[in-house]
Protein backbone atom coordinates (compact mmCIF):
# COMPACT_ATOMS: atom_id res chain seq x y z
CA UNK A 1 0.00 0.00 0.00
CA UNK A 2 1.46 3.32 -0.96
CA UNK A 3 0.87 6.79 0.44
CA UNK A 4 -1.88 7.72 -2.07
CA UNK A 5 -3.93 4.72 -1.21
CA UNK A 6 -3.44 5.41 2.50
CA UNK A 7 -4.66 9.01 2.08
CA UNK A 8 -7.75 7.86 0.19
CA UNK A 9 -8.86 5.79 3.20
CA UNK A 10 -11.35 7.24 5.62
CA UNK A 11 -10.25 8.46 9.03
CA UNK A 12 -11.70 5.37 10.68
CA UNK A 13 -9.94 2.96 8.27
CA UNK A 14 -6.60 4.75 8.76
CA UNK A 15 -6.93 4.49 12.57
CA UNK A 16 -7.81 0.81 12.31
CA UNK A 17 -4.87 0.19 9.99
CA UNK A 18 -2.47 2.13 12.26
CA UNK A 19 -3.79 0.31 15.35
CA UNK A 20 -3.26 -3.06 13.61
CA UNK A 21 0.26 -2.04 12.56
CA UNK A 22 1.00 -0.90 16.09
CA UNK A 23 -0.28 -4.18 17.55
CA UNK A 24 1.83 -6.18 15.07
CA UNK A 25 4.90 -4.07 15.94
CA UNK A 26 4.31 -4.54 19.68
CA UNK A 27 3.85 -8.29 19.22
CA UNK A 28 7.03 -8.49 17.14
CA UNK A 29 8.94 -6.66 19.86
CA UNK A 30 7.42 -8.85 22.58
CA UNK A 31 7.90 -12.21 20.89
CA UNK A 32 11.02 -11.34 18.96
CA UNK A 33 13.02 -9.51 21.61
CA UNK A 34 11.48 -9.47 25.10
CA UNK A 35 10.39 -13.14 25.36
CA UNK A 36 13.74 -14.59 24.19
CA UNK A 37 15.55 -12.15 26.48
CA UNK A 38 13.48 -13.24 29.49
CA UNK A 39 13.92 -16.92 28.61
CA UNK A 40 17.68 -16.38 28.40
CA UNK A 41 17.62 -14.63 31.79
CA UNK A 42 15.69 -17.52 33.33
CA UNK A 43 18.18 -20.03 31.89
CA UNK A 44 21.04 -17.98 33.28
CA UNK A 45 19.36 -17.74 36.70
CA UNK A 46 18.93 -21.52 36.68
CA UNK A 47 22.59 -21.96 35.75
CA UNK A 48 23.66 -19.59 38.51
CA UNK A 49 21.61 -21.49 41.09
CA UNK A 50 23.02 -24.79 39.82
CA UNK A 51 26.60 -23.50 39.95
CA UNK A 52 26.05 -22.13 43.47
CA UNK A 53 24.81 -25.57 44.59
CA UNK A 54 27.84 -27.17 42.94
CA UNK A 55 30.15 -24.66 44.62
CA UNK A 56 28.58 -25.40 48.00
CA UNK A 57 28.98 -29.12 47.37
CA UNK A 58 32.63 -28.67 46.35
CA UNK A 59 33.29 -26.65 49.50
CA UNK A 60 31.65 -29.37 51.62
CA UNK A 61 33.69 -32.04 49.85
CA UNK A 62 36.85 -30.00 50.44
CA UNK A 63 36.04 -29.71 54.12
CA UNK A 64 35.30 -33.44 54.31
CA UNK A 65 38.59 -34.14 52.49
CA UNK A 66 40.52 -32.02 55.01
CA UNK A 67 38.83 -33.84 57.91
CA UNK A 68 39.68 -37.20 56.37
CA UNK A 69 43.29 -36.06 55.88
CA UNK A 70 43.44 -35.10 59.57
CA UNK A 71 41.96 -38.46 60.57
CA UNK A 72 44.47 -40.23 58.34
CA UNK A 73 47.35 -38.29 59.90
CA UNK A 74 46.06 -39.10 63.40
CA UNK A 75 45.74 -42.79 62.47
CA UNK A 76 49.26 -42.76 61.05
CA UNK A 77 50.54 -41.25 64.30
CA UNK A 78 48.66 -43.87 66.36
CA UNK A 79 50.01 -46.58 64.09
CA UNK A 80 53.56 -45.32 64.54
CA UNK A 81 53.23 -44.90 68.32
CA UNK A 82 51.82 -48.40 68.92
CA UNK A 83 55.18 -50.12 68.37
CA UNK A 84 55.17 -52.64 71.25
CA UNK A 85 51.39 -52.90 71.53
CA UNK A 86 50.09 -56.39 72.31
CA UNK A 87 46.44 -56.85 71.42
CA UNK A 88 45.99 -59.96 73.54
CA UNK A 89 47.39 -58.43 76.73
CA UNK A 90 45.53 -55.12 76.19
CA UNK A 91 42.17 -56.85 75.67
CA UNK A 92 42.75 -59.20 78.61
CA UNK A 93 43.73 -56.35 80.95
CA UNK A 94 40.82 -54.16 79.87
CA UNK A 95 38.31 -57.02 80.15
CA UNK A 96 39.48 -57.98 83.63
CA UNK A 97 39.61 -54.35 84.78
CA UNK A 98 36.12 -53.47 83.46
CA UNK A 99 34.18 -56.75 83.71
CA UNK A 100 36.12 -58.80 86.27
CA UNK A 101 38.12 -62.01 85.93
CA UNK A 102 35.08 -64.22 86.57
CA UNK A 103 33.24 -62.66 83.58
CA UNK A 104 36.05 -63.46 81.16
CA UNK A 105 34.94 -66.77 79.67
CA UNK A 106 37.50 -67.29 76.91
CA UNK A 107 40.04 -65.52 74.76
CA UNK A 108 40.99 -67.01 71.40
CA UNK A 109 43.67 -65.40 69.24
CA UNK A 110 42.75 -65.52 65.56
CA UNK A 111 45.26 -66.22 62.80
CA UNK A 112 47.13 -63.09 61.72
CA UNK A 113 46.40 -61.79 58.23
CA UNK A 114 48.35 -59.42 55.99
CA UNK A 115 46.44 -57.07 53.73
CA UNK A 116 47.82 -54.20 51.62
CA UNK A 117 50.93 -53.67 53.72
CA UNK A 118 49.19 -54.00 57.10
CA UNK A 119 49.22 -56.91 59.49
CA UNK A 120 45.96 -57.63 61.26
CA UNK A 121 45.96 -59.38 64.62
CA UNK A 122 42.61 -60.44 66.03
CA UNK A 123 41.36 -61.95 69.27
CA UNK A 124 37.91 -63.27 70.08
CA UNK A 125 36.74 -62.60 73.64
CA UNK A 126 33.80 -64.26 75.34
CA UNK A 127 32.38 -62.36 78.31
CA UNK A 128 29.62 -63.74 80.49
CA UNK A 129 27.27 -62.06 82.95
CA UNK A 130 28.30 -58.48 82.23
CA UNK A 131 26.20 -55.36 82.35
CA UNK A 132 25.62 -53.06 79.41
CA UNK A 133 27.67 -50.23 80.94
CA UNK A 134 30.65 -52.59 81.33
CA UNK A 135 30.39 -53.50 77.64
CA UNK A 136 30.23 -49.84 76.67
CA UNK A 137 33.30 -49.08 78.81
CA UNK A 138 35.19 -51.95 77.16
CA UNK A 139 34.29 -50.69 73.70
CA UNK A 140 35.36 -47.17 74.71
CA UNK A 141 38.69 -48.53 76.01
CA UNK A 142 39.23 -50.28 72.66
CA UNK A 143 38.49 -47.04 70.84
CA UNK A 144 41.03 -45.16 72.96
CA UNK A 145 43.71 -47.89 72.77
CA UNK A 146 47.29 -46.76 72.09
CA UNK A 147 47.23 -48.56 68.72
CA UNK A 148 44.49 -48.60 66.07
CA UNK A 149 41.84 -51.14 67.03
CA UNK A 150 38.40 -51.97 65.81
CA UNK A 151 35.58 -54.32 66.66
CA UNK A 152 35.18 -56.84 63.83
CA UNK A 153 32.24 -58.74 65.29
CA UNK A 154 29.97 -58.21 68.26
CA UNK A 155 27.32 -60.68 69.37
CA UNK A 156 25.18 -59.81 72.38
CA UNK A 157 22.70 -62.14 74.06
CA UNK A 158 20.69 -61.34 77.18
CA UNK A 159 20.96 -64.06 79.80
CA UNK A 160 17.93 -66.22 80.42
CA UNK A 161 18.34 -66.20 84.23
CA UNK A 162 18.80 -62.40 84.56
CA UNK A 163 17.72 -60.15 81.67
CA UNK A 164 19.93 -57.30 82.97
CA UNK A 165 23.08 -59.36 82.33
CA UNK A 166 24.55 -60.10 78.93
CA UNK A 167 26.67 -62.78 77.32
CA UNK A 168 28.92 -61.15 74.74
CA UNK A 169 31.32 -62.43 72.09
CA UNK A 170 33.56 -59.71 70.61
CA UNK A 171 36.31 -59.99 68.04
CA UNK A 172 38.84 -57.17 68.35
CA UNK A 173 41.40 -56.46 65.64
CA UNK A 174 44.58 -54.43 65.76
CA UNK A 175 46.66 -53.22 62.84
CA UNK A 176 50.31 -52.45 62.31
CA UNK A 177 52.52 -52.06 59.28
CA UNK A 178 53.86 -55.35 58.08
CA UNK A 179 57.63 -55.52 58.02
Amino acid sequence: MNLNQFNQLSQRERLTLLAGALIVAVLLVLFGIVAPYRAALERLDTKIASRQRQLTEVRQLGQEYRQLQQQLAASERRLASGGDFSLLSFVEAASIRLAGRDSLGAMRPQPAATLEGFREEAVEVKLEKIRLNQLVQLLFAADKAPAPMLVKTLRIKPRFDDRNLLDVVITFASYRRSS
